[in-house]
């Protein structure tokens, strides 16, 4: 039996195409939209919201005082007072439930203060280590909590926590030893935040409601694609003294651009995503062009700035035209999947 228009079930891009086509009036408009998003929903809105940014105050505060009152604090109040917050939270989340919001984001302000537990007693004790064992270690305490929270933020935290203390761990180690070439570091990087995108986009596949905000997919792609630039860029700034890892970094920069672009073009449909590459491969490109141009600037410098902002507008112009472009075939797509 095939499906006629007034079957459907209504959402907000129907009632304002029928409001565009002139076929419902403003009034009616204005009713359709208050019952298909009630008062409710941005009340539910608004108290999640007021709950993230109230809990990140809270603990900032947390942070600025153990800074500002450092010196007048003995060492028996700094660890009361952080291993206090811990447990408070801990158990104010158990009775809230770890599958509640306020529960969850109670596990995040408890994960937070573990770092703040950490950091106390490095400066206590001046333990000599270096910092990307705090943030490993961090991460590892943090593990459980992480696992049992179903919080894409706690996930998300956790994940920027190993980033940082493998970028540490290189700067500290690898690179001081010249044991890890930063290209292969960088492609290590980029495999571990490929593999973090990998699963959420199984987990959404699967149908995890706590994984479908789509910006969790885009920090990871943020992530996979700034790791793969920095040694596209110096390739392009230094092609004769690269190393052989990192041309292999800018050619999975290559092939991540163009996978990334395919994949959430044509199978998973998201423009995010897509304007992110876009935007990357701008950027590159730009560069590689200014490579080109002020390779030798002598007497005519103000012109060669002046064509390269030229370029720059073209450049972002025809990136502008492709994402509306896309934008416009994805939609229209979508709506020949609904009629159909």
């Amino acid at each position: 039996m095939t499906e006629i228009p007034l079957d459907k079930k209504a959402n907000i891009r129907i009632i304002r195409k029928l409001r565009q086509d002139g076929l419902l009036s403003e009034v009616a408009f204005d009713a359709a939209r208050s019952l298909l998003r009630p008062t409710s929903v941005w009340l539910a809105w608004a108290r999640r919201m007021l709950l993230f940014f109230g809990s990140a105050l809270v603990l900032a505060g947390v942070v600025f005082f153990f800074a500002y009152n450092w010196t007048e604090m003995g060492r028996f109040l700094k660890f009361v007072l952080i291993e206090v917050g811990i447990v408070a939270c801990i158990i104010a989340a158990s009775l809230r439930g770890f599958l509640r919001l306020s529960g969850k984001v109670l596990l995040l302000s408890a994960s937070v203060l573990v770092g703040v537990l950490l950091a106390v007693y490095g400066q206590i004790y001046q333990t000599g280590a270096d910092a990307f064992e705090l943030f490993i270690g961090w991460a590892v305490l943090i593990f459980g909590w992480v696992l049992v929270s179903e919080f894409a933020a706690l996930w998300m935290v956790w994940i920027i926590l190993l980033n940082t203390g493998a970028i540490l761990y290189w700067e500290q180690v690898g690179h001081p030893s010249h044991s890890i070439p930063y290209g292969l570091f960088c492609l290590a990087i980029a495999s571990f935040n490929s593999i973090a995108l990998a699963l959420y986009e199984v987990g959404t596949y699967s149908g995890l409601k706590w994984l479908s905000g789509r910006w969790f997919r885009s920090i990871l792609l943020a992530g996979i694609l700034v790791a793969l630039s920095i040694p596209t860029l110096h390739v392009i700034w230094d092609l004769g003294g690269i190393e052989r890892a990192t041309l292999f970094a800018a050619c999975g920069w290559g092939v991540a651009a163009v996978c990334g672009y395919a994949c959430y073009r044509f199978k998973l449909h998201d423009m995010i995503p897509i304007a992110l590459i876009v935007s990357n491969v701008c950027l590159i490109l730009l560069v590689l062009i200014a490579k080109g141009l002020f390779r030798d600037t002598r007497g005519n410098g103000a012109g060669l700035f002046l064509l390269f902002s030229l370029i720059v507008l073209a450049v972002v112009s025809g990136a502008v035209f492709l994402l509306r472009n896309t934008a416009a075939k994805m939609a229209k797509g979508k709506k020949k999947v609904i009629d159909e």
